[in-house]
């Protein structure tokens, strides 16, 4: 029984159209065609010769594509070359020159297409070879009959003396009126492409092949071809066209195909398709083929699977036998050509392997394409050749993953994570980086920044420069994007603002607050200013200590002037009456005793310090110390608060006296004067005190009984509770009239 051929045509998209071939239900050939991705090979073109490369023996020719054609010498018209001697490229062609050529072989990956000066053009039945006068059969017509009425046929015909004439494969069982027919559409093909060729100005396009449709119908359709289903009104009718001018007999097994599920939907082609593409391919007993691909070597291997037999020699022997068909089939669907290595699974017997040998060879009958078939080495490796008709399907829709780069395999995380730290120490080794921005994919910047934390900051410290690592979903998994700024190209930082002119005594703004009330820099007090010199920290203390020298001088006498000026009248003429000696005996021996009781109450509260001056010492100016030397007790002296200075009843509640006075220390610290209060009472309870002089207080006793001993405990509290009731009910004034009346 005769398997059943089908062909559909699926044109329902406009950016792709689909040929496949069906034998009893499996896909035997399969083509496919995008408009942005149109196929060159077969078109003529108006070329100018860019460069001749003696070495090479070939031109390179601009046609108006991509690339630059390549052109053989071998190639060339044997009209140019001199009756059939092969010269010099040289010679022959020179830069700039024009002349016409037709594409052989498609642009694959990083060549350009192979151009020929050697024309053809093909028909259903013949192909034209202008500028070459020979007669030729196909080799695919193997029969010698059908050679020989072949051969009478075609000199029967009336072909142009510088045009040769080959019969094609689809040529069996046709008539003279066919070739005829055939013969007259080609010649008047020819005819136009001489006189756009001649009309054309620069390099480009003068004559295209015909669409995918009417290639496959003219290429592919045989007698034994049952029916042929088109799902596209306007691709039906001009295949119908193509039918009523080259094969009318036939015209009836086209067909419109209207059905609701898509074409290749209902005769189950998808699935089939899809395993095109793969790059494992399932053997009936469980087995499977490996392909891979490059530009012009393709390795396939087979593997055995879950394949079984009743040996090992068994088992690859049938596993075989399924592969070489299975090879021949997928070499005519996926168009692979070039050098192709088989690796079969090692057989022993000498029968087994002649039997997959002949197998292969028989299955790749029925490619059109040109082949050379090896034998299978003491390796189990068979190796072929194969002419390429067209680009394969994976470069037609295919393209490289940018992932992989087509390798079919990436790095781990952590992997990529150490090639970004190794290739930034490459660039910091170059020196003079600033600042490195790193864009990377999401995973790989987080492990960059989890896992290789602590070689970033060392990068960092060795280098001086700034990396950052940015997460960015543009970027593919593997690839990397640094932006490096150099340190001279760096933004130049804003000048530090100027600080404001401070006056000689002023804090300074960022201070530290030590438990009192002024506040004072640690690094002013200390003399830690980064470098560290010796010299520099004396200078800080010199200058900060006479600054406080001069705030406390300044704030004495300003006390000792508010003191004067608090001082009642009648104290003051009391004390010029008794320096006169005018005054009775009693009143001033009174005035004398409360003198001493001041005098001693100071000494005993200043426990041997500075005595209080006398109205004639407070008018001499008051002398001033030596500046004491820089020592480990001044320096603690200078960071130790000191407390406020209490005045009137506060000052006579303290119960335990006063913590000796240190002159140094008294005039290393300035202190808040509190105002002065003045009342109206014969004698002052209380008077300021400069904070270098210690406290003088003057106490008023109800009666004539003894001041309370000092060492008493509960005499403060005493003290302080009769100051307050002096003070709550003061004593009548007395004035000096009343004075004078009662002496």
């Amino acid at each position: 029984m005769n398997p059943k051929k089908t062909m559909m045509i699926n044109a329902t998209d406009p950016e792709e159209i689909r040929v496949a071939t069906l034998i009893d239900g499996v896909l035997f050939d399969y083509d496919v065609e995008f408009l942005h991705n149109e196929k060159i090979k077969g078109n003529l073109y108006k070329a100018r010769v860019v460069r001749v490369d003696t070495s090479l023996q070939a031109a390179f020719v601009h046609f108006g594509g991509q690339k630059n054609g390549f052109l053989p010498l071998g190639e060339l018209p044997r009209e140019m070359s001199g009756d059939g001697r092969r010269g010099r490229i040289q010679d022959v062609l020179q830069r700039d020159q024009e002349i016409l050529v037709q594409a052989v072989r498609e642009e694959l990956g990083s060549k350009g297409a192979m151009m020929t000066g050697q024309i053809s053009l093909a028909g259903r039945y013949l192909v034209i070879t202008p500028g070459n006068p020979v007669n030729g059969i196909s080799r695919k017509i193997e029969s010698t009959e059908e050679r020989r009425h072949f051969k009478q046929l075609v000199d029967t015909l009336e072909i142009p003396e510088d045009i040769g004439v080959i019969v094609r494969t689809a040529s069996l069982g046709v008539t003279k009126e066919d070739f005829e027919r055939d013969l007259e559409y080609l010649l008047d093909t020819y005819k136009e492409v001489l006189n756009r060729y001649k009309h054309r100005h620069g390099p480009g396009l003068v004559w295209q092949e015909d669409d995918v449709v009417t290639r496959t119908l003219r290429d592919t359709f045989s007698a034994d071809v049952e029916e042929v289903q088109i799902d596209d009104l306007d691709t039906f009718h001009a295949a119908q066209s193509f039918f009523k001018r080259t094969m009318p007999q036939y015209l009836e097994v086209l067909k419109h195909y209207t059905g609701k599920k898509p074409l290749f939907t209902r005769y189950q082609l998808e699935e089939q398709i899809d395993r095109v593409y793969g790059r494992k391919v399932p053997l009936p007993s469980g087995g499977a083929l490996v392909l891979d691909q490059t530009e012009a070597l393709v390795a396939i291997d087979v593997n055995s699977g879950k394949t079984s037999g009743d040996g090992v020699e068994d088992m690859a022997f049938k596993t075989n036998m399924e592969a070489a068909e299975e090879v021949a089939r997928q070499l005519r669907l996926r168009d692979l050509a070039g050098l192709i290595a088989i690796d079969f699974i090692d057989m022993k017997r000498e029968s087994h392997i002649r039997s997959v040998q002949d197998k292969l060879v028989d299955c790749l009958k029925a490619d059109k394409a040109r082949m050379e078939v090896g034998k299978i080495n003491r390796f189990g490796v068979l190796v072929m050749t194969r002419q390429r008709i067209r680009p394969s399907l994976q470069h037609v829709n295919h393209e490289s993953c940018p992932t992989c780069a087509g390798t079919g395999k990436v790095k781990t995380i952590e992997a990529m994570a150490l090639s970004v730290v190794r290739k930034l120490h490459g660039i910091l080794a170059k020196g003079g980086i600033g600042e490195i921005r790193v864009k990377l994919a999401p995973a790989i910047a987080a492990a960059v920044l989890n896992e290789k934390r602590s070689d970033l900051t060392q990068m960092e410290e060795e280098s001086g420069a700034k990396i950052l690592i940015l997460a960015d979903w543009s970027m593919g998994y593997g690839e990397m994007a640094a932006e490096i700024e150099r340190a001279e190209e760096a933004p130049a930082e804003k000048p530090a603002a100027a600080k404001p002119h401070r006056e000689k005594g002023a804090p300074e703004e960022e201070t530290v607050v030590l438990g009192g009330d002024s506040p004072i820099s640690f690094d002013k007090a200390l003399g830690v200013h980064g470098e560290g010199p010796k010299e520099a920290k004396k200078e800080a203390f010199k200058y900060d200590r006479r600054d406080l020298q001069r705030a406390a001088l300044d704030e004495r006498e300003r006390l000792r002037a508010l003191f004067e000026s608090a001082k009642p009248e009648d104290e003051e003429s009391e004390e010029g009456t008794e320096e006169s000696g005018d005054e009775p005996k009693g009143e001033g021996a009174k005035r004398k005793r409360r003198r001493r009781r001041r005098k001693g109450g100071a000494e005993r509260n200043g426990e041997g310090t500075t005595p209080v001056e006398t109205r004639e010492d407070r008018s001499e100016p008051a002398p001033q110390p030596e500046p004491p030397k820089v020592t480990a007790d001044l320096v603690a002296s200078l960071l130790t608060p000191s407390p406020r200075p209490r005045i009137g009843a506060a000052a006579r509640a303290v119960a335990a006296p006063e913590a000796p006075v240190d002159p140094v220390k008294d005039l290393a610290k300035p202190k808040r004067t509190p105002r002065a209060k003045v009342t109206s009472a014969p004698e002052p309870a209380a008077a300021p005190t400069p904070v270098s002089e210690p406290a003088v207080t003057a106490e008023v006793p109800a009666k004539k009984k003894a001041a309370p001993k000092a060492k008493a405990p509960k005499a403060p509290a005493k003290k302080a509770d009769k100051a307050e009731t002096a003070e709550e009910k003061p004593k009548p004034k007395t004035t000096r009239a009343k004075k004078a009346k009662a002496e």
